[in-house]
């Protein structure tokens, strides 16, 4: 018995050395791969990116939160695959050592110049690929936002090519595309309408910039999937979305700068559950108000919330979000002091079901505008005076998307109820319903994408609208795409100029409203070319717009009674050309825009339409610091003209301004900016829609890495 447990003793012993010897001999022969991934142009950590071994794609590793990775090998040298979406690809050589060396492997990645891969949601009111949209769709990511430096998309806008903000009447900063002014041009957030015109121009400074995670832009006639004022496009602003699984992260921004400019800004974001959270708020204010040309007396004050939700419970998505904005200005008009008090809210709600390649998604939402007009002759308003303009915009919809017919099918039904209360609209207040049910078809065969679609607009006040498109897009190679439309856009008549109900005794003149009006009307046609790869992009587009049934003033009567009517046609018609190439850490973009615009009546040139512009910008990294230049000129522009003859009598001079940002990493997640827009003070009169000096400013932001 003894000597059967001094064997087992013995065996076990063995055994014992036998692993030990095994782990030592592994630990001689084991090595590791380890480094992290970086983003070249910003030079922070990159989380997501794949690390693969070529030929042996079952080894690789996924870049942690702070960048890092690491892989097991044998000791030896290797050849490594990175990849992460919006990147270019990148293959390096790494020595795989026992223990991982003593310092791990950076790797920079280059940003894709235009990633074709990124989604998108306007094009076709679903979710698709940037490279998939058959109409062309322009992308402002949240790089481009972070490097303008910009407090509200106005400043975000102001270096796109072929887009010019149009000044409003009296203040306001509205959005002009292929020639067609703020009226024409429809603004939504997260793909519902905002409501907010005033005098026809929606207000883009309006809206801070913090909480946008990306605009897009598409141009010409949107009518089909979005209806009224889409005859100039539609800018679509959409927000930082709340996602299931995230963590809580908190972000926090300070700005100071000249003119009084102090910007705050405050962002929260996590999950619970199967659900998502987030939440931006945020302080503006500025010594100008927006479209004013000169700082004599004016300030814009402005204080925004934007809360939004999501949860996810199998096949269905339950979304919400809300807007507050509440807004104070202040200019002077001759002798007069004008202020502005304002409040935006919106509000929506709605559930996407997805079931194989069907999607149903039905959403409601609200958008509510108050303003309070007043004016006094010294630089407080007199309490209980003014004119009070309140807008609302109830609206149900619901979409589809399927496969039929070979094809994806795009279909819904928009019920919309339009109010007002206004002191100079006749009878106080009015109330307006529409019906609009659209459809579009797109097949896709080998190269070829065609969409074919229609939306049919019914009102209780003006009737029917029908506004079809065609739609053409052909990849000969992945990295070039070729477009084609035909499409016909239409703006219903608003509430002023239908019911407006205005006396000035004191000048001797009256404007009433026209409720026997007819909806303006479009038709365009656009051909472009665009090559994308991964270190250059171009794109080259030539469009033409013909619009009849204008709404506008006729002559007064002889009573001196001015009455709108659909009184003005014309064309606008151009070129627009972009490049951009992006080499290491740099990025270097530049535009030119064409644009011819004249009245049909007289065949001169619209008013307020530059004919030529143009933007340069460079982004690189020197010293640690991303350093950021944007150049943009504004060619000469026709501002007022003989009323009889169309004659232009007086044109403004071209402006050319630069813009140039700092911004570097501190310790502590902190990062630090500076900038100055209008570098070398170029001024303009009082015919520039907005200030043109000098603007000095310095930030400080706190963004933490996402924790995995």
């Amino acid at each position: 018995m003894a000597k059967a447990r001094s064997w087992v003793r013995g065996a076990g012993l063995v055994v014992i050395g036998l692993v030990l010897a095994h782990s030592a001999l592994e630990a001689q022969q084991a090595a590791v791969l380890r480094g992290r991934v970086m983003d070249a142009a910003a030079g922070t950590p990159l989380e997501g990116a794949e690390v693969a071994v070529a030929g042996d794609p079952a080894r690789r590793a996924i870049s942690e939160a702070d960048g890092a990775w690491r892989l097991t090998a044998e000791p030896g040298r290797y050849r490594l695959t990175v990849r992460r979406l919006g990147y270019a690809v990148r293959v390096v050589e790494a020595e795989a050592v026992p223990g991982g060396g003593d310092a791990p492997l950076t790797i920079a990645l280059t940003p894709i110049v235009l990633s074709l891969d990124a989604m998108v949601v306007t094009a076709a009111r679903r979710e698709q690929k940037l490279k998939d949209a058959v109409v062309e769709t322009e992308l402002i990511g949240a790089d481009e936002i972070e490097r303008s430096g910009a407090s509200d998309l106005a400043g975000v806008l102001t270096t796109t090519t072929g887009i010019q903000l149009d000044g409003g009447t009296p203040a306001g900063a509205g959005v002009l595309l292929q020639g067609l002014g703020s009226q024409r041009v429809l603004v939504l957030l997260d793909g519902q309408p905002l409501v907010g015109r005033i005098n026809g121009n929606f207000d883009v400074s309006r809206l801070p910039a913090a909480m946008v995670e990306r605009v897009e832009v598409v141009r010409g006639p949107q009518s089909t999937l979005y209806g009224s004022e889409a005859m100039g496009g539609v800018v679509n602003i959409i927000t930082r979305q709340a996602e299931a699984g995230e963590p809580l992260r908190m972000t926090a921004s300070a700005v100071m700068g000249s003119l009084g400019r102090r910007d705050a800004a405050l962002g929260l974001s996590g999950a619970r559950g199967s659900g998502g959270y987030a939440l931006d708020a945020g302080l503006r204010t500025v010594d100008l108000a927006p479209g004013i040309p000169g700082d004599a007396g004016t300030f814009a004050r402005r204080w925004d919330l934007a809360p939004r939700a999501r949860w996810t419970a199998g096949s269905l998505t339950t979304e919400a979000s809300g807007l507050v904005i509440v807004e104070r200005q202040r200019y002077r008009t001759g002798q007069l002091f004008r202020f502005a008090d304002n409040t935006q809210l919106g509000g929506r709600a709605g559930v996407t079901w997805r079931r194989g390649a069907w999607r149903l998604a039905p959403v409601f939402s609200f958008s509510r505008f108050d303003h309070l007009s007043r004016a006094a002759t010294g630089p407080v308003p007199v309490s209980d005076s003014g004119q009070r303009d309140v807008q609302q915009l109830v609206q149900a919809e619901v979409a589809a998307s399927g496969l039929v017919a070979g094809g994806i099918f795009d279909a819904g039904m928009t019920l919309k109820r339009d109010a007002i209360t206004a002191d100079r609209v006749r009878g106080g207040g009015r109330a307006l319903h529409s019906v609009e049910p659209f459809a579009q078809q797109t097949w896709t065969r080998g190269a070829a994408s065609l969409t074919l679609g229609g939306r049919v607009s019914w009102s209780e006040q003006w009737g029917t609208a029908v506004t079809p498109r065609l739609a053409l897009m052909v990849r000969p190679a992945p990295p070039l795409a070729l477009r084609a439309s035909l499409g016909r856009g239409y703006r219903a008549p608003d509430f002023k100029e239908l019911y407006l109900d205005f006396v000035n005794a004191a000048a001797g003149y009256a404007v009433e409203g026209n409720p026997g009006l007819r909806p303006e009307r479009s038709t365009n046609a656009a051909l472009s070319v665009e090559w994308v790869g991964e270190r250059f992009f171009g794109r080259a587009s030539a469009f033409r717009n013909r619009f009849t049934d204008f709404i506008d003033f006729g002559s007064p009567d002889a009573s001196g009674t001015y009455t709108y009517g659909n009184i003005a046609d014309g064309t606008t018609r151009g070129l627009e050309i972009e490049a951009g190439l992006a080499r290491g850490g740099s990025r270097l973009e530049a535009g030119y825009g064409y644009l011819d615009a004249r009245d049909a009546r007289t065949g001169q040139p619209l008013l307020g339409r530059p004919a030529h512009s143009g933007r340069l910008t460079l982004a690189t990294v020197v010293l640690g610091a991303r350093v950021a230049l944007a150049g943009t000129l504004t060619g000469p522009t026709p501002v007022a003209h003989d009323d009889t003859t169309g004659l232009v009598t007086r044109t403004r001079t071209a402006y050319t301004r630069v813009d140039a940002r700092l911004a570097w990493s501190l310790p502590w997640s902190l990062e630090g900016s500076a900038g100055v827009d209008n570098l070398f003070d170029a001024r303009l009169g009082a015919d520039w829609p907005g200030f043109t000096g000098r603007q000095v400013y310095a930030g400080l932001s706190w963004k933490p890495q996402r924790r995995p």
